[in-house]
């Protein structure tokens, strides 16, 4: 007699991983479960530029003087250096405006058939000047040429402003404004309220620069003031993040 047998349909096979009770839901496949959605921001950048007539003037001016010897050529050279600083004074420049930039004693060549040949020795000395009272940087220079009967010369002339500090901290909190109103008005144009900051870098920041007068400087060297002063002019930029809400 047969054993009766019984028909077994089977469905479709299920991979193990899935049928695991310990197996991750469907919703963490994939990269994981979503997290939460990152606050709304707005980056914006802000710059200024801040222009200030310069109020001081840096003169850098030598004296030389060539001798036979180098001991005689020194001498010469400090005694028109010393002039240099009386008649400095005498023009009501701060001892301590008055700097020494550089002290120099070279050979003095000549040439001829057998060569370069040294003749004597070239002695000299160059200083910094800061006139902080523009109105007399002509009589001042006038000053200082006569006491040196012809023997100094001017190398430079530079204006500046005697608080860049302060100067740079103003270009700063006006670069800081504009970037905060842009950001003010990003955010009223999306609907939405400004929140906290909550980043702020600083540009690379360019030191001030002297924009020349059109006068020229020799405008005021010869007539003691410039009609078209020079311009101080400080740039300054920021990138600001604020939370929007």
């Amino acid at each position: 007699m047969r054993a009766a047998t019984r028909s077994v349909r089977y469905g479709p096979r299920v991979p193990v991983a899935a049928a695991s009770p310990h197996a991750a839901p469907p919703s963490a496949w994939g990269h994981g479960a979503p997290s939460a959605a990152a606050p709304a921001t707005i980056a914006v950048s802000g710059e200024a530029v801040v222009r200030r007539t310069p109020d001081l003037m840096r003169l850098v001016l030598s004296v030389e003087a060539v001798r036979e010897r180098a001991a005689e050529a020194m001498a010469v050279a400090g005694m028109l250096a010393d002039r240099v600083v009386a008649a400095a004074r005498s023009a009501g420049i701060a001892a301590e405006d008055i700097r020494t930039l550089d002290v120099s004693l070279l050979p003095a060549h000549a040439a001829d058939a057998s060569g370069a040949r040294i003749t004597g020795y070239r002695a000299g000395e160059s200083f910094q000047l800061t006139v902080r009272h523009l109105g007399y940087a002509g009589p001042t220079l006038e000053l200082i040429a006569g006491a040196c009967c012809g023997d100094s010369r001017i190398e430079s002339v530079g204006f500046g402003v005697a608080d860049p500090a302060a100067l740079r901290s103003a270009a700063r909190e006006q670069a800081f404004v504009e970037a905060e109103s842009r950001a003010v008005h990003y955010a009223r144009l999306a609907g939405r309220e400004l929140g906290p900051l909550l980043a702020l870098d600083e540009q690379d920041e360019v030191p001030a620069e002297l924009l020349p007068a059109a006068s020229g400087a020799s405008a005021l060297l010869a007539a003691g003031q410039a009609a078209d002063p020079a311009t101080v002019v400080q740039h300054a930029g920021v990138r600001a993040v604020f939370a929007v809400r």
